[in-house]
């Protein structure tokens, strides 16, 4: 897997924090204005770049959802007899 550029790190870092905080993927019109860019056609770009490299899943015209790759994905692990918040 490639390394991100500083850019596509920063909207890679932006994806997280958001699907950290909300639990969903943010749209690409947020991702516009939190980069600071004045066309959603600049995220869309780096969106493709960050899957190509494998940071991101691939998705469809119809799947407008942002899907981390598993690199990313956290995995809690509880010990046995804990079922506190289950």
């Amino acid at each position: 897997m490639n390394n991100p550029t500083p850019t596509q790190q920063k909207l890679l870092d932006e994806i997280i924090r958001y699907i950290e905080q909300t639990g969903s993927s943010p749209t690409v019109r947020y991702l516009r204005a939190r980069m600071g860019y004045k066309s959603t056609s600049s995220v869309y770009d780096i969106l493709a770049v960050l899957a190509q490299k494998g940071h991101l899943l691939e998705t469809t015209p119809t799947h407008r959802r942002i899907s981390l790759s598993n690199r990313y994905r956290t995995v809690v692990v509880r010990p046995e007899g804990d079922d506190e918040g289950v």
